[in-house]
């Protein structure tokens, strides 16, 4: 009989801490602006490809795959407006940083669908070339408008 309230005991102490995490990790999406909630699945998607294995004989068409989720997503996210961008003060500098942004932005979508082209055409030297060139890209836009 012990044994038995222990381990419900034990039980309803675990499922306590899984509501707690789940209602934390919520709690961290709904402080995100929907520009940061796309912006994740970018990265999502694009860790992805670091996980995949060459020797896989569904490699290049997984990566294609989460490729054009990804770029979907960054499309998806051109729609709204970097934070550090929005909240700066209307003038000119606001309307360079708006127009640098969306450079960046389409620059890394024209990026991205060659990556995925270049997948599908399953040409490994194109895609290190073009891997590297999104890398460039997210750093740039990253340290001028994100407060990471």
């Amino acid at each position: 009989m012990r044994r038995k309230r222990l381990k419900l005991f034990l039980g309803a102490v675990a499922m306590g801490f899984i509501g707690c995490a789940s209602a934390i990790a919520a709690d961290d999406d709904a402080d995100k602006t929907p520009m940061e909630k796309e912006m994740k699945i970018v990265s999502t998607k694009l860790k992805e490809l670091r996980k995949m294995k060459k020797e896989d004989k569904a490699y290049y068409e997984n990566g294609a795959k989460a490729v054009r989720e990804a770029h979907e997503a960054l499309l998806r996210s051109m729609a709204f407006q970097p934070v550090l961008v929005k909240d700066m003060k209307d003038g000119d500098e606001k309307l360079i940083a708006l127009a640098d942004s969306r450079r960046l932005m389409g620059l890394t979508y024209a990026n991205l669908c060659e990556l995925e082209v270049a997948y599908l055409k399953k040409d490994e030297k194109l895609i290190g070339e073009l891997a590297s060139k999104w890398k460039s890209l997210k750093k740039e836009g990253h340290k001028k408008y994100t407060d990471d």
